[in-house]
């Protein structure tokens, strides 16, 4: 045996040495006896997630998570994705990038708060959210990818990880959204209310929190879906869900809202898109129908302009559809025109195909 063959036959005893130990202390605490299951499997999770590390060198150390958080950097949840930060905290729920173990792949998980996880309300909300996502599919919608349960018992949500902002966090740094950056976001976000309301689903809180510009407005997502009902439906044991600054009349007036409070709502923040800060229309039911007497000039000119002042109505059935509102600013019926101005003689398109 050559000394290199040595050399390899001895490394490869140690290492087996090193892993038969690694296994018993997986199975047997310090004395000896068996670990309780729970704790065999905190052992064995904290094991896995250090070969994890040695399997894949350039996989990023896991940073310091906020003083608050309550996922720590490496926890594993349902024995497949680790934790790596927490990314955002709202009232009712926290959202954290994890990575999943063996696909390497980076996704978002959210989470409700421990001090909202007994509310038995909240935690129907939240895999009501599960239930819907799973159940669109749009490029302005995020994909939800499982609905896993944490140690605890708190249920959470995979789904792709978006980079980017919020618009009321470009809005407070950046001011307004230029008009074809403004008219961007209305095709998109029409586009996933579009989607939404053939699902037969209501959003519910539309608003600049709850938009992400993924790339800018052509990338915008509309996120949060913790309050979604079926339209025309109210949310069981909730008197009033979403935001007062964004509700619409109808909501106001105590009735549920369906898919044309959505679209109150999109032209609010289409806007404050505009104006490069919140439509201010009040904080709870009392200052948002005062508020309502007298909205502010959207500012905005042009066929956009138009559109939001439609959304803006009071009467919900005068409000045009989020399929309406996307024909509207498509430019449809000017593409029409070029294609008839520029097509051979006898290639007209037929009147009954003319919109």
């Amino acid at each position: 045996m050559s000394r290199a063959d040595e050399a390899a036959r001895r490394e490869t005893l140690r290492v087996q040495v090193r892993l038969d130990a690694l296994v018993a202390a997986i199975g047997q605490d310090g004395d000896g006896r068996p670990r309780p299951e729970p704790e065999r499997r905190l052992v064995l999770d904290a094991a896995r997630s250090a070969l994890d590390r040695l399997a894949d060198p350039g996989l990023p150390a896991a940073p310091p998570g906020a003083a608050d958080a309550t996922l720590l950097p490496e926890t594993i949840i349902a024995n497949t994705y680790a934790v790596r930060e927490r990314i955002g905290r709202g009232g009712l729920a926290e959202i954290y990038r994890v990575r999943h173990r063996d696909l390497r792949g980076d996704h978002a998980a959210k989470i409700l708060r421990p001090d909202r996880a007994l509310d038995p309300v909240l935690a129907r909300l939240h895999v009501s959210e599960a239930r819907a996502l799973m159940g669109l599919s749009h490029p302005a919608i995020p994909r939800a990818r499982d609905l896993l349960r944490h140690g605890d018992g708190r249920a959470v949500i995979v789904m792709d990880l978006l980079r980017g902002e919020t618009l009321a966090e470009t809005l407070r740094t950046h001011g307004p959204l230029p008009p074809d950056g403004v008219a961007a976001l209305a095709r998109r976000l029409a586009g996933a209310l579009a989607a939404v309301h053939a699902a037969g689903l209501v959003h519910g809180d539309v608003s600049p929190e709850n938009v992400m510009l993924c790339g800018g407005a052509e990338g915008a997502t509309l996120i949060d879906f913790g309050v979604v009902r079926r339209a025309g439906e109210a949310l069981p044991d909730v008197e009033f869900a979403g935001k007062w600054s964004v509700a619409a009349p109808e909501q106001l007036a105590g009735r549920p809202g369906g898919p044309p409070a959505d679209l109150y709502a999109l032209g609010l923040l289409l806007a404050a898109a505009s104006r490069g800060e919140r439509v201010g229309l009040g904080r709870d039911r009392e200052s948002a129908l005062a508020a309502r007497a007298s909205l502010p000039d959207p500012r905005i000119d042009g066929r956009l302009g138009k559109v939001v002042r439609d959304l803006l109505r009071q009467d919900p059935g005068a409000r045009p559809d989020a399929e309406a509102v996307m024909q509207r600013l498509s430019g449809t019926r000017l593409s029409r025109l070029a294609a008839r101005l520029t097509a051979p003689r006898g290639a007209y398109p037929h009147p009954e195909t003319e919109g």
